[in-house]
């Protein structure tokens, strides 16, 4: 942690772009005062070029670090993904649903439509649950291209299921067999496998063998598991190793569900070294059950068994009930020792996050 890094941290009330040079964290500017950020990503070779997404907004591009931002896209922008094998090349997600490219980052944009022709079948999946309907519309939550092949393409619908495209967007197909309520978040392969995939969504994490024709529940030790409505999880990585780790940010229920049963999220963070056979919660540093939900899961830029943690209890603003001094809370997790722990060069962390309504991404650099 000794070097240098740029957080962009995004919330349901805007951005906060903080460095740190020394023992302490800056604040370097805040932006989109008063939006929801849905998403954020960076480019690697050059990460000063970020793109963010913002609800019922528009999707934005910086390219000197976030001391400006272009709006590159109006509408309802949901997620942004770099391509890992060729950084020019951007896909973005909207709602209504909808695919764009670009192949000079992100300049110039073009539909891949080809992504919408299903027939009536797929697409009565394509909604929201009754309590948005009016507010949002279905959207792109997760675009996902494989690391070793830049043709083969996954884009998670929230609400509609799991496409795959094999021909870099040209034709798509529904691989969503096996799952009954199609909330989709976070889909990865396993490494080195082209066939074998996990994906997190509002009721039950998945495992697939085949590339998405049959998914199965794989929730053996989840503190719900295998429930109808309580299964919840949200964004996940793999961890590099001879056993690759996997770490899930997980919750008890949706947001739906906090409201109902008027109960905070009980987020934890869940780890597995069998590929999902059986899971535990990560319970050193934080407890078993937090008033907060684990959203977001970035992987530290030099650390490869660092990641870090955006928790927050709400929704894109729908529902906010915790105090202000429990929300937007944010925790480095140190998975090399199997422990969560609060940034040191930042102490005290509460103090510091306290006036974010909601936390729902960091990006570093």
């Amino acid at each position: 942690m000794a070097e240098s890094l740029r957080y962009y941290i995004a919330h349901n009330g805007g951005l906060k772009i903080m460095e740190n040079h020394t023992a302490s964290l800056g604040t370097v500017g805040e932006f989109f005062e008063g939006k929801t950020l849905e998403h954020l990503i960076g480019c690697k070779n050059r990460p000063e070029v970020v793109f963010a997404a913002v609800a019922f907004d528009g999707g934005y591009r910086t390219e000197d670090a976030g001391k400006s931002w272009t709006k590159i896209m109006d509408g309802d922008v949901r997620t942004f993904t770099v391509d890992p094998h060729d950084e020019r090349i951007v896909y973005m997600g909207i709602g209504p649903i909808r695919l764009f490219r670009s192949e000079d980052g992100g300049k110039k944009w073009e539909p891949l439509d080809g992504m919408l022709d299903f027939d009536d079948e797929v697409k009565k999946k394509w909604g929201v649950p009754p309590r948005l309907a009016g507010i949002e519309f279905p959207h792109v939550r997760h675009i996902f291209i494989h690391p070793e092949d830049q043709n083969l393409i996954w884009v998670l619908l929230e609400h509609g299921g799991n496409l795959l495209s094999r021909d870099r967007g040209k034709t798509w197909e529904d691989r969503s067999t096996g799952i009954d309520y199609v909330d989709m978040h976070y889909i990865e392969n396993y490494p080195g496998s082209r066939e074998r995939y996990y994906v997190s969504s509002a009721r039950g994490f998945y495992r697939t063998d085949d590339a998405g024709k049959n998914w199965r529940r794989v929730e053996s030790g989840m503190p719900w598991a295998y429930t109808e409505l309580h299964s919840y999880s949200h964004e996940w990585h793999f961890l590099p190793g001879e056993k690759p780790r996997m770490v899930v940010c997980g919750g008890k229920g949706s947001p739906g569900v906090w409201a109902r049963e008027k109960m905070n999220p009980k987020g934890h963070i869940l780890i597995s070294d069998d590929g999902g056979d059986n899971w535990r919660i990560v319970a050193r540093g934080l407890a078993k059950e937090n008033p907060w939900m684990p959203w977001v899961l970035l992987r530290h830029p030099s650390e490869p068994n660092s990641l870090f943690c955006g928790m927050g209890d709400g929704a894109r603003g729908f529902i906010l009930r915790q105090p202000p001094h429990v929300v937007g809370h944010h925790r480095q997790v140190r998975v090399a020792g199997v422990a969560l722990q609060p940034l040191a060069l930042v102490q005290p962390l509460e103090r510091l996050f306290d006036d974010l309504p909601q936390a729902l991404g960091i990006r570093q650099r």
